[in-house]
């Protein structure tokens, strides 16, 4: 039987009459033995409550096993107070034309920015810096990629092709070093849209990646009062992706400016004073920087620019003395060979060595990509130069010899816009030039001490490490023919 058909029915004794109250008992009998009844659980029930509960315990045990995930830090970084200072002037924070390199293009008051892409351009970086660097406060400025440039590799292509394509960098930089932050180069701190924070020749993962149409924010705490004193961080839409970055200590003390590097991408930038995508808290953009926290950066020449035309003799310290020339006047460009040759290194492309007679002067411009090896961003950049406003050093020994050349070369910069200055680097050098020759002798001495001592510890390692194993297999040896005497 089936306890659900199972009813007991109460049939009173004799002589008790089915009265109200009677029939009244009898129901209530009824119900509570069928109540019982149903209730009953049978072997199957009880036994699958069983596994359902050790089921529950073995979750519950689960999951006291598993670490519990930690908790998001807490946001350190507090609504910005209202600015009663005096702030900079209106459309004064740009990026500075006087502070980029040669492909960088701007448009619509330096709000959008991209750099040339023809011909091997399409492989260098590109780097510009703010009109001011800050010295104190905590503000912020943004990015938002428009366009990657794509372009179709050549066939033919032997040399390693510099990866990523596409590349942007936020960071800080000094106002006299690199502008293309993460060259292994001091002076810069970078974080770029791969997530990696580069300072000199660390390099680590920091941050999410970022990538087009997305509104990044960098932000520059230097409000010594503030928890994130001295840091820097990124966010992305409005929300953080990457903890507050310590800004190295040497490079404390002096004005950061705001800067980026790029490669194959175009960019709108906002420099405020409304943001793009707000942040959990409220902050100051970079347009609207208190005057007391930032300093200005080298304006554009207004008179006109100098074309400084070096004349020298080779194996005479003709290079040594652009050097020195730019060394002391960090507003000139130098056109060159070999500028190109280290514009290409700073951006990633390897070359290897190749047999042949170079110098100087004409070094080994191959590098195995079709693009970089046409001379294509030569040529380009001699149509570039009269088109910025910057003074030039033309650094070709052989060239600058020859009138004809000279001449030649001078009519890309037609006009009273620009000044032609010839250098003869012949003669009896000055005394801070004897001096500074001194001193590259001494530190290139030093140099080669230094690697003659390296070497020399290195081979005391090697003889080391090989007489250890020729004593270790000699023994060896001895061992195993004590054991066959033995046997």
């Amino acid at each position: 039987l089936k306890p659900e058909s199972l009813v007991l029915k109460y049939s009173p004794p004799r002589g008790i009459q089915r009265n109200s109250v009677g029939a009244g008992m009898a129901e209530e009998i009824v119900a509570d033995v069928e109540m019982k009844v149903v209730e009953e659980e049978t072997p199957a029930e009880v036994a699958e409550e069983k596994v359902e509960e050790k089921a529950e315990e073995d979750v519950a045990a689960e999951d006291l096993a598993k670490p519990k995930e930690p908790e998001k830090p807490k946001e350190l970084e507090e609504d910005a107070v209202a600015e009663t200072r005096a702030k900079v002037p209106a459309g004064f924070v740009e990026f500075n034309s006087a502070d980029s390199t040669m492909n960088v293009l701007t448009s619509n008051g330096c709000q959008v920015i991209s750099s040339l892409t023809g011909g091997g351009f399409s492989y260098l970086l590109g780097g510009a810096r703010t009109t001011v660097g800050l010295t104190s406060g905590r503000y912020m400025f943004e990015v938002k990629i428009l366009e990657l440039h794509s372009r179709q590799e050549p066939q033919g292509a032997a040399g390693r092709i510099p990866m990523p394509r596409h590349i942007v960098k936020l960071g800080l930089s000094q106002g006299d070093t690199s502008l293309l932050m993460g060259d292994n180069s001091e002076g810069s701190v970078s974080i770029d849209s791969e997530g990696f924070l580069q300072h000199e020749k660390t390099r680590k993962k920091v941050a999410k990646q970022f990538r087009a149409n997305s509104v990044v924010a960098f932000l520059v705490n230097l409000d010594a009062a503030s928890p994130n004193a001295n840091t820097i961080s990124v966010f992305c839409d409005g929300v953080r992706i990457c903890a507050p970055q310590a800004i190295p200590d040497n490079l404390l003390g002096k004005p950061l400016f705001p800067t980026v590097t790029f490669k194959a991408v175009t960019m709108q930038v906002n420099y405020g004073p409304v943001s793009m995508a707000p942040l959990p808290f409220k902050c100051n953009m970079l347009s609207d920087a208190a005057q007391a926290d930032v300093q200005a950066g080298p304006k554009a020449s207004e008179g006109p620019c100098e074309i400084v035309m070096p004349v020298g003799l080779p194996e005479q310290g003709y290079f040594d003395w652009v050097d020195a020339f730019l060394e002391k006047n960090p507003g000139y460009t130098e056109l060159s060979d070999r500028k190109i040759l280290d514009w290409a290194h700073r951006s990633g492309i390897f070359k290897a060595k190749t047999p042949g007679a170079f110098s100087t002067d004409k070094p080994d411009m191959k590098f195995g990509i079709p693009l970089m090896d046409d001379m294509s961003v030569k040529k380009l950049l001699l149509h570039i130069a009269p088109t910025v406003r910057k003074s030039f050093v033309v650094t070709e020994l052989k060239a600058n010899l020859t009138a004809d050349e000279r001449k030649a070369f001078l009519k890309n910069f037609a006009g009273p816009s620009f000044k032609k200055v010839a250098k003869v680097v012949v003669g009896e050098p000055t005394a801070d030039y004897k001096a500074k020759v001194q001193q590259l002798m001494i530190e290139e001495k030093k140099e080669k001490t230094l690697a003659e001592r390296k070497k020399k510890a290195a081979e005391a390692v090697r003889t080391r490490l090989l007489e250890e194993r020729k004593k270790k297999v000699a023994s060896m040896k001895q061992k195993k023919e004590a054991e066959v005497e033995g046997a």
